[in-house]
């Protein structure tokens, strides 16, 4: 695999999508090993809104994506990377913020924001806390995350993150007990056959797992 990879790396280029927190969450650590590794590889990235989770890979806009599930995967070969503990994001005076953990139930009168028409359905309702299908809640349509969090801040928006996400002044965010995590994954198309996909892939994959790996106990 090495050998096609570096007699297609001569000139080559390999796009990264990303969305959202992923490449924060992907550290300068991927970024150097596979410097190391395709020195001669030009790297594009990406950034997409939260109306396209795959980040333009389904579009043929990038190679693999770094991105977060759930959304339609048809077609596409995800790789887990980790699993996130979702919290909700609250104004930082907001009554329910002093609570040490929250269930949907809990803010079943709230204002959500959601995602525009046309987004993927999976992945729109996830982020809504609703069923795919079923019933989505009302509030602000946003694009961003800088978006969410304004409407979170002006409005006092329902917003949902990841919980070790970091937060502006004047927000907090407090567990969310029923709430599936979030996926941070890998995805490419999986008809894809570019050897320089597999190789960032594992790259990533090994970073990940040596970034997570528990200490050894004395």
């Amino acid at each position: 695999m090495r050998a096609r990879v570096a007699a297609a790396a001569g000139a080559a280029t390999l796009t990264i999508g990303t969305l959202a927190d992923s490449a924060e969450q992907a550290g300068a650590q991927i970024a150097a090993a596979f410097r190391r590794r395709h020195p001669a590889v030009r790297v594009r990235v990406r950034e997409a809104d939260f109306t396209d989770p795959t980040t333009g890979l389904r579009a043929g806009l990038v190679d693999v994506a770094l991105t977060r599930e759930p959304f339609d995967d048809t077609g596409i070969t995800t790789r887990l990377l980790r699993s996130d503990p979702m919290g909700v994001v609250l104004r930082a005076d907001d009554p329910l913020a002093r609570r040490e953990m929250l269930r949907l139930s809990d803010l079943a009168d709230r204002p959500w924001f959601c995602l525009p028409d046309g987004t993927d359905p999976v992945w729109r309702a996830y982020w809504n806390a609703v069923t795919p299908g079923g019933e989505l809640r009302d509030g602000p349509v946003v694009r961003t995350v800088h978006e969410c969090l304004q409407a979170v801040l002006w409005n006092g928006t329902v917003g949902l993150a990841p919980a070790a996400h970091a937060l502006p002044e004047g927000l907090t965010s407090v567990p969310l007990a029923d709430m599936p995590p979030s996926r941070l994954v890998l995805a490419w198309n999986s008809a894809d056959a570019n050897p320089l996909i597999r190789s960032f892939t594992h790259i990533a994959t090994a970073v990940y797992r040596s970034a997570n790996r528990e200490p050894a106990h004395p």
